[in-house]
């Protein structure tokens, strides 16, 4: 038996009313070879994080699937307007199964710059440090600096002003810590790193167990 890796999920875009359906991976067909130390994944096959926001092929609206049909105050909705607007002249995205990097780019910009002007900025957040993971495959090593900053920015922001539960505040810390040790930042990453290892150094989280290692190499560092 063959197993299937992609189906076809209907939405309704919340920006121009379109129903369309949306290319989504089967759970079964994600495999992973190796993660970073940024927890950044290597597919064995597709690569499931060009699938994770749907896009409206209609006007380009673009956000992750959970929350994609989510409701807008009337301010927003014009702000999203002219934004996909703005970038749907701008961009040309294949939104089908052969999808690749350059429209993995694309795809996680819009989804950024929507989150950036709804200010949910964790959302956002990890937008630009997927967008940042697409440019580290692509080897455009200065676009990956400039996506891991917005994405340091955002995480400060969400930390700083969302109500966090606390896995997502686990969350948050780890990467205020790695990604300031990626942008050679050194004291902020064991600052960020030491505040998670006191907070929650009981939890089993796997971002806990990274901190420890990532604290101790930055550390050792000259």
């Amino acid at each position: 038996m063959v197993l299937q890796t992609f189906w076809e999920q209907e939405f309704k875009c919340p920006i121009c009313g379109k129903v369309f359906h949306s290319v989504r991976v089967f759970s079964d067909a994600i495999k992973i070879k190796e993660r970073d130390s940024d927890l950044k994944p290597t597919y064995d096959g597709v690569n499931v994080m060009l699938f994770q926001p749907v896009t409206c092929p209609e006007c380009f609206y673009t956000a992750f699937e959970n929350d994609f049909e989510i409701s807008f105050s009337q301010r927003q909705k014009e702000m999203l307007v002219k934004l996909c607007e703005k970038l749907k002249s701008m961009l040309s995205i294949n939104l089908s199964k052969d999808r690749n990097l350059k429209d993995g780019v694309s795809i996680f910009t819009i989804t950024a710059a929507v989150y950036t002007i709804l200010e949910k900025h964790l959302r956002a957040a990890e937008a630009y440090l997927k967008l940042a993971w697409i440019f580290r495959d692509l080897k455009n090593h200065d676009e990956e600096a400039k996506a891991l900053s917005s994405a340091l920015k955002h995480f400060m922001e969400s930390y700083t002003k969302e109500e966090l539960s606390n896995d997502q505040q686990v969350m948050v810390l780890f990467y205020l810590g790695e990604l300031n040790a990626r942008l050679s930042n050194k004291k902020e990453a064991v600052r960020w790193f030491s505040t998670l290892i006191q907070k929650f150094g009981n939890n089993n989280s796997v971002y806990v167990k990274l901190a420890r290692k990532e604290w101790q190499e930055v550390t050792m560092r000259k």
